[in-house]
């Protein structure tokens, strides 16, 4: 007898998930497409990320220190001075990439 009734509860409860995953299953589908757009995206963005910033690094000139250390601080020194260098002197060096990331991304959105 409790051999039945654990039954009829696992039915019961098999029951219920199905009928949930059913329901839910659109909006898995609409998760997984919207995240394959995103990958995509993502992978034709990054694709084009080491010629940009060849290319920035060529137009704004500049050389970096050759020993920069492991710290962050000198990271972000680092980033500080190349984003500086690119907004402030040379704007149309940063347009340019930018153009370029919303040509690549414009398909996608």
């Amino acid at each position: 007898m409790k051999l039945i009734k654990v039954t009829l509860v696992f039915s019961l409860l098999a029951l219920v998930f199905v009928s949930q995953t059913e329901a839910q299953n659109p909006i898995w589908e609409n998760w997984l497409a919207c995240n394959r757009i995103g990958t995509k995206a993502l992978g034709s963005l990054l694709r084009e990320t080491i010629p940009t910033v060849r290319n920035l690094l060529n137009c704004i000139d500049y050389n970096p220190p050759t020993d920069i250390g492991n710290s962050y601080l000198s990271k972000l020194k680092l980033y500080y001075e190349l984003l500086k260098r690119g907004a402030l002197d040379k704007t149309q060096c940063l347009i340019v990439p930018l153009k370029e990331s919303v040509r690549l991304l414009r398909p996608y959105v």
